[in-house]
């Protein structure tokens, strides 16, 4: 029987991923040889890298032998994938996938490898799965929407051929794991149908404020973001941005990116080390849906004066510390303190992976305040592997525990301050997340 996840945890985390692949050509046909190679070789990968030798209550010989039928049956890609998808499915946990060969990148491998002509563009704005409304909740300033007279909390009803009825209706009256499951597969779905070639329009419907339709014809521009490969997942577009915010008197620093690559490590340790004598730091971490965890400790260093664990990635055999490492001098080399002031997380449940192990492994050590909305949950450190048919398989082997010894995978982590998006709020144009966040820096400050 399973234990501490379940089915919908898998489903949240394919959601992260959901549409980032793109639709595929019609299925190309598989022999039975090449089926039942591609099979065994999923299985047997995860038989031996799985960080559970009880596999999460899963019987993995007896799942073997009921789906290898399935497997030699299959005659086309598409039958082979979804053997193999119910076979992951029922491990109950994230990083398990198959990524089909047609979405992986020509060009494997870490940076900016896209070329301009390939480059995709968007619509400017982002939405959460909120009082029985698919929400307009961020936009881009001087984006197609915010230039259209789209407002915040506008309703979306329809993208082009997405109708967003349904991703409401899937909501129902789940509670906990499988609404956050179902809302961030809506914020995903949306997300990708809003993605496109610069210069390419789409047809939208909207209710306004006073529920009125607005239908609207937006074109898709150019972000401000970097297109990062790395390994075989769908390119990444990653964004940056970084202002000082005004509360009650005090300066406080805020910093917001999409994903933990390489490229965003510069501009992280920039934005912080010039927070030094700001009044609190606020790290916004919803959308940011992970990446390369180890990114954590250096960016964890900012806030300690000395190294501290974080939490555990349990392997196999063995076991890595996540630990804070100091930075203690700038780029420039000159010295630097650690930063003593209050410092407030913002989270949802896009946050995920490597996001989830520095929001969580923050507040286990009592250094950060949490605000927002229970994380993903999908936690689990994964790496790939190529699959004989020419998928990719993106399987977990650790998993991982903050320092006060929770455990994330599955319930992700939990605000210590939760606060909901709310359509009022933001018809008042607040983000009410964001507010509760400064509002307790401005008591922790204040009274300091």
């Amino acid at each position: 029987m399973m234990h501490r996840s379940s089915r919908a945890l898998a489903a949240t985390f394919l959601s992260l991923l959901a549409g980032a692949c793109g639709s595929t050509p019609s299925s190309p046909p598989i022999t039975r040889e090449a089926a039942l190679e591609t099979f065994h070789s999923a299985w047997e990968t995860v038989g031996e890298t799985h960080f559970d030798p009880e596999f999460n209550g899963v019987d993995w010989e007896a799942l073997r032998e009921e789906l290898e039928p399935r497997a030699a049956a299959a005659t086309t890609q598409s039958e082979l994938r979804a053997v193999l998808g119910d076979m992951l499915g029922r491990l109950g946990q994230s990083h398990f996938v198959v990524i089909p060969e047609e979405a992986v990148p020509a060009d494997q491998g870490t940076g900016d490898e896209v070329s301009e002509a390939d480059k995709e563009g968007d619509l400017g704005f982002e939405v959460r799965l909120r009082e029985g409304r698919v929400l307009v909740t961020g936009l881009r300033p001087g984006g197609p929407a915010e230039r259209a007279g789209v407002r915040l909390g506008w309703s979306l009803v329809r993208l082009d051929g997405l109708e967003t009825a349904p991703l409401v209706d899937a909501l129902g009256d789940k509670q906990g794991k499988l609404a956050k499951g179902v809302r961030t597969n809506a914020w995903s779905r949306v997300g990708a149908a809003c993605l496109g070639r610069v210069g390419e329009a789409s047809s939208l419907e909207f209710s306004d404020l006073e529920g009125r339709p607005r239908d609207l014809e937006l074109v898709r521009d150019e972000r401000d973001a970097v297109a990062h490969v790395f390994g075989v997942l769908p390119t990444f577009y990653l964004q940056f941005s970084t202002r000082s915010l005004e509360h009650s008197g005090l300066r406080v620093g805020y910093v917001h990116f999409t994903n933990w690559f390489l490229p965003m490590v510069q501009p992280l340790h920039e934005a912080l080390e010039g927070m030094r004598g700001d009044d609190g730091v606020v790290i916004d971490l919803r959308g940011n849906t992970g990446g390369a965890a180890a990114m954590v400790m250096g960016v964890a260093g900012h806030f300690f004066d000395e190294q501290v664990l974080l939490g555990t990635q349990t392997l196999r055999e063995g076991e890595m510390r996540y630990v804070a490492l100091p930075r203690q001098v700038t780029a420039g080399g000159e010295l630097l303190e650690a930063y003593g002031g209050p410092l407030a997380i913002l989270i949802d449940e896009t946050t995920g992976s490597a996001s989830e192990v520095f929001a969580g492994g923050m507040q286990s050590t009592g250094r950060a305040r949490i605000f927002g909305e229970d994380s993903a949950g999908a936690v689990l450190p994964a790496t790939f592997t190529t699959l004989p048919n020419g998928d990719a398989l993106l399987h977990a082997f650790g998993d991982f525990k903050t320092s006060d010894g929770t455990l994330l995978e599955g319930p992700g982590v939990i605000p210590d301050q939760p606060v909901p998006m709310t359509r009022e709020a933001l018809r008042r144009g607040v983000d009410p997340q964001l507010e509760a966040a400064l509002e307790w820096i401005s008591t922790r400050a204040g009274g300091a």
